[in-house]
């Protein structure tokens, strides 16, 4: 799966990074801009949201194919406001990457939680979220 080819990741023109400190950008549009001419709300959460999708397929490279990743949870806290180009950052913030393997491999799905971090161009911390996902097999899955 691509990230950046969901009809919705492309329409807000968000772009992979070059080099290895962030994972996607998004760049300052006019349409972007909310009442304050500040970024909006919206774009930030979508681009962390992309961003955590991102970084699981990355991490869990091994599953994608497989696996089927949906998100039960989102929790958000809006820093500044966010100015210029934007870019994400995302950790694994638990259970451990072993676990996650070994729940996969006995009982064929897995809850895991994604940090995602969000920059401005002058790398102020403009977003903290954490999504949950829920993970499984494919197979398991109505």
């Amino acid at each position: 799966m691509d990230i950046l080819a969901i009809p919705f990741h492309k329409f807000l023109h968000f772009e992979k990074h070059k080099g290895d400190t962030y994972i996607f950008k998004a760049r300052e549009r006019p349409e972007y801009l909310n009442h304050l001419q500040t970024i909006h709300a919206c774009v930030q959460l979508a681009l962390a949201e992309a961003s955590s999708g991102e970084f699981l397929l990355q991490e869990f490279h091994e599953h994608k194919d497989a696996v089927i990743p949906v998100i039960r949870k989102t929790e958000a806290k809006y820093h500044r406001p966010a100015r210029g180009t934007l870019y994400s950052k995302a950790s694994l913030l638990s259970p451990h990457k072993e676990e996650v393997q070994d729940a996969l491999g006995h009982k064929r799905r897995t809850l895991v939680q994604i940090k995602v971090e969000i920059f401005d161009g002058e790398n102020s911390k403009v977003l903290t979220a954490i999504f949950h996902w829920f993970l499984a097999w494919a197979d398991r899955l109505p």
